[in-house]
């Protein structure tokens, strides 16, 4: 009887020995999800845009029959075939965008220049603006300067961004309808203005990814004028109609001597403010009503039509 049971007992712990055997095989062999982080070298990202570009000859083994003559067209090529699909791209993108308006006929010059410099236009949005310039050019021909052009080609993602961003804080008042920049306020000797650190009541504009280092490069890049301007004494009638990405607004001020602080957009980038249309930011247009209604009576919402009575 003991030895029957020594021997059930030495087939169970055999047992449960196979068993953590088998269940410690069965980990090891689990393969482990970690998340693998490949780091490019700036070598290899080089010679990776050098091939893309026909120009690895010297980077690689070239082959017997690639002459020097023969790379160069083929890099041609590339580049010809990258051309023709952006303009493709910007074509189909304007078509899009087209809802059966009334078409006028573009200059024959304009549309040659505007293809040779939109050719060149790789980044995806930068097509979709230009795509925009060439529909509004077809409905409105003469709408858009060669200089606008240039300007536009000539920027950088970066500037192009800067530019946007100001452009959707860009207003106009009075009966002038150029574009500005609102700093501020003046009244009674009292100055406001947007930079402005101290006070809950003032807007900064670097909280609209606008700080003054982006101000001082778009007067550099000629889209605004670097001087400091402000308006004339605004009076208390009529209201001054002032309009905000298609919002309309009137203002009158509680006391004597307010006037209004801005930069002026160049005509330039005023035009360029137009290609972009109404893009209004919400919370900027929320914040200027709170700070106006500091120091003037606020009305929102004013018909277009009040306001060129107002005017």
């Amino acid at each position: 009887m003991g030895n029957h049971v020594k021997s059930k007992l030495g087939e169970l712990m055999n047992t449960q020995q196979t068993i953590i055997t088998k269940d410690e095989t069965t980990k090891k062999e689990q393969p482990t999800h970690k998340k693998e982080h490949y780091v490019v070298s700036s070598a290899r990202r080089l010679k990776e845009i050098a091939i893309q570009q026909g120009l690895a000859a010297n980077l690689q083994p070239p082959k017997p029959e690639e002459t020097l003559l023969k790379r160069a067209l083929y890099r041609e090529k590339l580049l010809r075939e990258q051309q023709q699909q952006n303009l493709e791209k910007i074509v189909k993108l304007a078509h899009d965008y087209c809802n059966d308006e009334t078409a006028g006929d573009p200059d024959p010059d304009w549309l040659h220049r505007f293809f040779e410099m939109a050719k060149d236009i790789h980044d995806s949005s930068m097509q979709k603006l230009w795509s925009q310039i060439f529909k509004q050019e077809v409905i409105s021909p003469g709408s858009t300067s060669m200089k606008a052009l240039k300007v536009l080609k000539d920027m950088t993602q970066r500037e192009a961004q800067t530019f946007q961003r100001a452009a959707s804080l860009a207003c106009s008042f009075g009966q002038d309808n150029s574009k500005k920049l609102l700093l501020g306020y003046k009244c009674a000797g009292t100055f406001f203005n947007f930079y402005k650190t101290d006070g809950p009541q003032l807007i900064h504009l670097g909280n609209y990814k606008l700080p003054y280092s982006s101000l001082l490069l778009l007067i550099e890049l000629g889209l605004l004028l670097s001087t400091e301007l402000e308006s004339g004494e605004i009076e208390f009638e009529p209201a001054l109609p002032l309009q905000y990405q298609g919002k309309n607004i009137a203002i009158k001020p509680m006391q004597k001597g307010s006037r209004l602080v801005y930069y002026r957009f160049s005509p330039t980038g005023a035009e360029l403010c137009k290609l972009l249309g109404n893009k209004p930011n919400e919370n900027y247009y929320d914040n200027l009503i709170s700070l106006l209604s500091q120091k003037f009576m606020v009305e929102t919402d004013v018909a277009a039509k009040s306001i060129s009575t107002m005017a």
